[in-house]
């Protein structure tokens, strides 16, 4: 699967599988076990949206550094506070400690755009759409198995068993922090040593890097930022609590198994990817955010199956407009600006998910169907507000 890869790019998905491995266990049940010991669920959106907010500020500063210092150290530096953020979950009690773990783990994706500048730095042009692809394979395949495990111990052993899940996910980061540190190589030709003028030269730039972006880039962040990821992050967030809590057609150990089986059809996406590459991207992410609207409606009959069914369309449909937006990055970006393009395409999905977590409770207190009905015009709306973006820009693609 990895033949042809560059050393960097083997690392990356390897680790971020095992990553996905270990946070799987516990993560995916981050609202419920939130919402367990609060007893409140719009705490657990304000904690979600605290570690947003968090991250939104981080990444910017990501993006710069990714571009400045280089690409490996804010990788594996980001990783190991990563790792001590879900240690700091696993020892969670009470709302402050809570917004200390979601403030660290918010600060520690100040190093997404590193790791998606390096991909692109390490992968040829025309097999970038297939990368990405397998990228987010890699880090969702492991849902296959963790959320089960998750599930089980949530139903046996009740919140204990969740804090077990976020320490094991905690150690297990750490660990990968030191693998990414010995094992992945530099990128960028001339780095320069972290100082506190980058610090503010980071900030007091950002709203110049972001008019330097392609009129492309500005847009499709803008998109995500207001109406794609607001609706999926809503969507995700809350749906554990939709589907055991109010339906109450599963229970937690089920839904592991809905989370473990959905993320099987990710390795669809491999396959499919290749059928993509053959299309100018404008009608494929059009139609395949018509077909994620369509899908998270799925969850209105209220059964497990449609659960399974929903998440299954869910995934391998996002998968493959991810892969076409960060191709489509990489295609009007040049080196020197991929860093800060990937920082501000990380911000628009924390932007995205403070309104989805933070919105997202609220309306869920309302009516949780009321929640998936938003969801799904959001997307509607947002395929053919996609579709008009990129059919703008259909010959950097041929």
């Amino acid at each position: 699967m990895f033949q042809g890869f560059h050393l960097n790019v083997r690392v990356l998905l390897v680790s971020c599988a095992f990553l996905s491995l270990s946070m799987g266990v516990a993560y995916p049940f981050l609202s419920e076990y939130i919402y367990s010991i609060t007893g409140c669920v719009v705490v657990a959106g304000i904690v979600s949206s605290i570690r947003s907010l968090i991250c939104m500020f981080f990444i910017v500063l990501g993006g710069f550094l990714a571009d400045s210092v280089g690409r490996k150290k804010p990788i594996y530096v980001g990783t190991f506070l990563l790792g001590f953020s879900q240690l700091i979950y696993g020892l969670a009690g009470d709302f402050p400690s809570f917004v200390l773990a979601a403030v660290c783990e918010g600060i520690s994706y100040f190093y997404f755009p590193a790791f998606n500048a390096m991909i692109m730095d390490s992968t040829a042009q025309n097999r970038l759409v297939n990368i990405f692809t397998l990228a987010l394979i890699a880090d969702h395949l492991p849902y296959t198995v963790a959320p089960v495990l998750g599930g089980f111990l949530r139903d046996s052993y009740g919140v204990l068993g969740l804090r077990f899940g976020f320490i094991f996910g905690g150690v297990i980061t750490v660990l990968i922090a030191l693998v990414r540190w010995f094992f992945l190589t530099e990128t960028v030709s001339k780095v320069k040593g972290f100082n506190a003028r980058m610090l503010f030269k980071a900030y007091t730039g950002v709203f110049k890097d972001f008019l330097g972006l392609s009129f492309l880039v500005r847009w499709l962040v803008l998109l995500r930022s207001f109406v794609l990821l607001f609706a999926v992050s809503m969507f995700y967030y809350y749906a554990v609590l939709y589907g055991v809590r109010y339906a109450g057609s599963v229970s937690f150990t089920g839904w592991g198994l809905i989370v473990a089986a959905s993320s099987i059809s990710y390795l669809a996406a491999l396959p499919l990817a290749n059928v993509v590459n053959r299309f100018k991207p404008a009608l494929p992410y059009l139609f395949l955010i018509l077909f994620e609207g369509l899908a998270s409606l799925l969850f209105l009959l209220n059964t497990w199956m449609a659960f399974l069914v929903s998440m299954l369309l869910l995934n391998v449909c996002g998968a493959l407009t991810y892969a076409i937006e960060r191709t489509a990055v990489s295609r009007v970006t040049g080196q020197t600006m991929r860093g800060r393009a990937e920082g501000f395409m990380n911000l628009s999905f924390y932007f995205g998910a403070t309104l989805g977590s933070l919105i997202g409770g609220y309306i869920y207190s309302l009516g949780p169907p009321l929640l998936i009905i938003l969801t799904s015009t959001l997307l509607m709306v947002g395929a053919f507000l996609g579709f008009m973006l990129l059919k703008n820009f259909q010959d950097k693609f041929s």
